[in-house]
């Protein structure tokens, strides 16, 4: 397997990572604000709800379509998760960010910090293996 072949692998299964996190924030908004610390038992926040919702309307449409080009149309889909790399490489940055400002290394907020980067170095592998794709065609990469 190419490295080519094997970074839009890599990259699908990201958005299918990101999907499906859209998708419990979409099916459950109380259980994953809960979990991030925005809302428990006691003190739910319906309208936080609504804003949980969308947030994973926003995952699963985005990555689905990621996923759906990069399998279709990989140098479209590579420039789509580049896009989504750089949101979830800026959200690791934001948690950086918090720990040092704020103060806030709980696990929560490391495990999600590496999480994110993670995903985001793993949606932008594609955007660099593409180039010699363009340059010299499909066949150099065999």
């Amino acid at each position: 397997m190419s490295s080519y072949v094997l970074s839009l692998f890599l990259a699908v299964l990201a958005c299918v990572i990101g999907g499906t996190l859209g998708g419990m924030i979409l099916a459950r908004p109380q259980v994953m604000l809960e979990l991030a610390g925005l809302a428990d038992e006691d003190t739910p926040k319906p309208n936080l709800f609504a804003e949980g919702r969308a947030l994973g309307g926003v995952l699963i449409a985005s990555h689905g379509v990621a996923a759906l080009y990069l399998g279709y149309q990989p140098r479209i889909g590579a420039a789509m998760a580049l896009a989504l790399a750089v949101a979830w490489l800026g959200a690791a940055a934001g948690r950086a960010l918090s720990a040092a400002l704020d103060g806030e290394q709980g696990r929560f907020n490391t495990g999600s910090m590496v999480f994110n980067a993670l995903i985001g170095v793993t949606l932008s592998l594609p955007f660099f293996n593409i180039g010699r794709v363009v340059l010299r065609g499909v066949s150099s990469l065999a």
